[in-house]
């Protein structure tokens, strides 16, 4: 609708629980000009992504949610002990100073190491105002979230193999899509739209790979049920099938991947050319001539063979003299593919995860030989503990070796963008202030030496490549850049290997998203942690255990937007305000200037508002705030971007990888002492692993399933339209199951792991496996009280109270804790219990 006498049309974008999810799509604010209040929200119809497609279920109470009496106005200073809920309302001057003064105190007493920040994923535009601030502080990075578990895992680990990610899977153009534990419905309502879309018109054929029988699974071709947490099998008994069913791409995996490289087998080292010259270079490759029957060496740098009418060997074994004089046993990368996945037969994945072998072929043959697919990645495999890190290893060698990567209707890779009239746009890597960092501090990050992939060594390794390809610096500012959070609470509570004394929380409700729920609240109300700053739209569980809550303007609403996604995409999104900031509601840029300025910073801050900030990364660009808030996004699509041609040397750029080649024998870990190709283990609790335990705990739970109108610990308050929607926590039983334990639907059961029980209302379904019950996350009662024992219920229907987080058990690449995958027991709640 066009702007009418009474009302102001601004164009806005969704986003992350203000009110709705990440796809950020266009939107029009329709504002009172004379009050300068919301009135509606509709979608834009002129964004070229979603074209008007908005969930209605979330942004028709838009208004609801922003003037919603529960929404934070002013700062709060904590008055009473953590958890008595007991606050003063005080001037951000004075919150700021308190603040600043504190931090300095923990600095100079216990070093910058001692203060850590706890976030949610993608929920900020701003986290690289909180690297710079870090950075100059001189803190390694400790800074935690959810993203261990929410695809930033997976970004990482993509960098090692492909030197960028594939955030992108290309719907609209793909001949087939592979839903890997993925419910766009639930989760992704545009993307949805699209893919029924093309399905509808024949264009798209669907797999689902989901223990429950989903809307997803209803609409696609073939579903596969799968027992949680055993996805790596059914992806390696696909590898094995493409392979030996010859339905790889045999020129990309030649040409572009490692796949010809030799690998020395024991011990197991991919090859240099210093390993078999003296003097030889660490970043040259050695594979097997076919032509001479012996080495020959890959130069990335010239992107050629030494000699260059080389043919190398894709398969075999073969005797290498090293430098030394011995002589090894050698094979090629794909040949210690092969060999990895030589056992994977679709009977031994069958037995492991509960697909019948005919369907397991199917689905290989049907990925293997179907042209475009795209992978679209599901957080459910970054929630498998174990297993986490091997489910990308398997989908990254997948669309490598089918040809699916950075083609369209396949995975597009993302490149630092966009670029317009050969300017660069400054993207969050350039605002991080990384040199600012002393070098001796990065070894200091929390759980590194454990899990390297999130943190400084693996980055150290990938950044320089990143920036010799792309020109500009790798992003160290967003959650691809997370150590996992357990060790935080661990380092609160013991002091080890150093005490944490400070931790800003924003963005996130880590009381109710993290593991291990019970282990969270004794850290937070630590003595221990001297300073705990909380920036909140709502008074949250986690908020009830601060010492200061700072009021945050929503992105959607009260300030202007300008985010890369982490860096994560090619594009950028830029839109404006909606509305004038509520009550003294500022955003991360002001709070993080505010504190660099009390430490005598204010020069590395120098824009005086976030609007500022924008504009400056606009004229980058060449282009004006309201230019781009009318293009909605900026991008500039490239295709094939290894094979886009280098002007300096007139040959292709190839990946951002040390060898400029898709690693999918993953050379990045070998160099971090990891394994650099996939295995499948068991879970860590599972009815084989511990045989004795699944006596008493029969039951498979999975848990972390998005399910609308709610988004992960958000839309819990009654009053705006959402809770009224979905009002109570719910688990999914079979009715078979339920039968033998004496539940209907709608009663209130207790789920109950090793780590303690909650309480959830019974929905009986078909669609789930007998032996699995699904129930769903983060739930909280904003209508409880805040002071404790309440905390506004976070302990009641909290999945996370189930879920297990010791260090022994998570991944050991990344620090991927279990959520899917866990025994339970499930029994019917009586008495005061069962009342709602």
């Amino acid at each position: 609708m066009a702007e009418t006498e009474d009302l102001e049309v601004k164009i806005i974008g969704g986003h992350n629980g203000a009110p709705c999810c990440w796809v950020r799509c266009g939107m029009l604010a329709y504002v009172d000009k004379k009050t300068g209040r919301l009135v509606r929200v509709e979608g834009n119809p002129n964004h070229p992504v979603s074209r008007g497609f908005v969930c209605k279920d979330r942004v028709t109470h838009s208004v609801e949610w922003l003037y919603h009496p529960a929404q934070l106005l002013y700062p709060l200073k904590r008055v009473g002990e953590r958890g008595e809920n007991k606050w003063q309302r005080i001037s951000w001057e004075q919150a700021l100073d308190e603040i600043a003064e504190k931090l300095k105190e923990i600095r100079d007493k216990y070093g910058p190491e001692a203060i850590a920040t706890c976030e949610g994923t993608y929920r900020s535009d701003l986290y690289w105002a909180r690297a710079r601030f870090l950075n100059l502080y001189g803190n390694p990075a400790n800074t935690f979230g959810p993203g261990t578990i929410c695809s930033t895992n997976c970004v990482a680990i993509q960098y090692g193999m492909l030197g960028t990610n594939t955030h992108t899977p290309d719907i609209a153009n793909a001949a087939l899509i592979v839903l890997a534990s993925r419910n766009p419905p639930e989760s992704l309502p545009l993307h949805w739209h699209v893919i029924m879309a093309r399905k509808r018109a024949g264009k798209t054929k669907l797999i689902t790979i989901d223990p429950r029988m989903t809307e997803a699974a209803r609409n696609s071709d073939l579903w596969l049920q799968i027992r949680p947490g055993t996805d790596v099998a059914l992806f390696m008994a696909w590898i094995r099938y493409i392979i030996e069913n010859e339905l790889y791409d045999k020129h990309f995996v030649e040409k572009w991947t490692n796949a010809p490289f030799l690998v020395q087998v024991e011990p197991r080292k991919m090859l240099t050319e210093s390993d078999i010259r003296p003097g030889g270079s660490k970043e040259k490759f050695v594979v097997w001539d076919t032509v001479t029957g012996g080495p020959a060496i890959w130069n990335p740098q010239e992107m050629e063979y030494e000699p260059k009418d080389t043919k190398p060997a894709l398969k075999g074994t073969f005797k290498v003299k090293l430098a030394d004089g011995r002589e090894v046993e050698c094979k090629t990368a794909w040949q210690m593919i092969i060999d990895r996945v030589e056992p994977c037969t679709p009977e031994w994945a069958e037995k492991i995860t509960w697909i019948p072998k005919e369907k397991i072929i199917e689905s290989a043959r049907m990925y293997g030989s179907i042209r475009p697919a795209c992978i679209y990645r599901g957080v459910a495999l970054d929630q498998i503990g174990i297993n986490s890190t091997e489910a990308e290893l398997c989908k990254t060698i997948l669309r490598a070796i089918t040809g699916n990567l950075d083609v369209i209707g396949g995975d597009h890779m993302t490149y630092p963008g966009p670029v317009v009239n050969g300017k660069q746009f400054i993207r969050d890597a350039h605002l991080q202030l990384e040199d600012k960092l002393p070098p001796e501090m990065k070894k200091k990050q929390l759980g590194i030496l454990e899990h390297p992939v999130q943190g400084w060594p693996q980055y150290d390794i990938t950044s320089k490549y990143y920036k010799e390809r792309y020109g500009v610096p790798q992003c160290m500012s967003g959650h691809m850049f997370q150590p996992p959070i357990p060790y935080l609470w661990r380092a609160i509570i013991t002091g080890k290997p150093y005490p944490i004394k400070g931790l800003i929380t924003f963005g996130g409700n880590p009381l109710v998203y993290a593991a291990n729920t019970k282990l969270v609240y004794k850290a937070l109300k630590h003595p221990g942690l001297e300073l705990h700053v909380v920036l909140e739209y709502w008074m949250t569980p986690t908020a009830q255990l601060a010492d200061y809550v700072l009021p945050m303007q929503s992105k959607m609403f009260e300030r202007p937007y300008c985010g890369t996604f982490e860096d994560f995409h090619s594009a950028v999104a830029v839109w404006d305000a909606a509305v004038k900031p509520l009550g003294e509601r500022k955003n991360e840029y002001d709070f993080f200037k505010g504190l660099a300025e009390r430490f005598g910073w204010g020069e590395y801050f120098p824009w005086k508002d976030y609007r500022e900030v924008i504009d400056y990364r606009l004229a980058s660009i060449g282009m004006t705030f309201e230019e781009a808030v009318k293009k909605c996004i900026i991008y500039t699509p490239i295709e094939k971007q290894y094979e886009q041609i280098n002007p300096k040397t007139g040959k292709p750029f190839g990946f951002a990888t040390i060898s400029k080649r898709a690693q999918i024998y993953n050379y990045t870990f070998e160099l971090l002492g990891l394994d650099p190709l996939p295995k499948y283990e068991e879970p860590v609790e599972s009815p084989i692993s511990k045989p004795t335990l699944a006596k008493e705990y029969p039951l498979i739970l999975t848990t972390g399933g998005r399910f609308r109108p709610q988004f992960h610990s958000e839309h819990r308050h009654w009053g705006y339209g959402m809770r009224e929607q979905h009002p109570w926590p719910l688990v999914e039983i079979h009715p078979e199951t339920a039968r033998e334990l004496g539940i209907a639907d709608g009663d209130w059961v207790w789920i109950e792991t090793p780590r303690g029980r909650i309480r959830q209302r019974a929905r009986l379904t078909t669609a789930i496996h007998p032996r699995v019950v699904n129930c769903e996350a983060s739930w909280w009662f904003p209508e409880m009280p805040g002071e404790e024992p309440y905390l506004h219920g976070v302990f009641i229907s909290n999945a996370n109270v189930l879920t297990l987080d010791e260090p022994e058990t998570l991944d050991r690449e990344c620090g991927n804790w279990t959520n899917r995958g866990l025994l339970c027991k499930v029994y019917k709640a009586t008495g005061i219990d069962a009342l709602g």
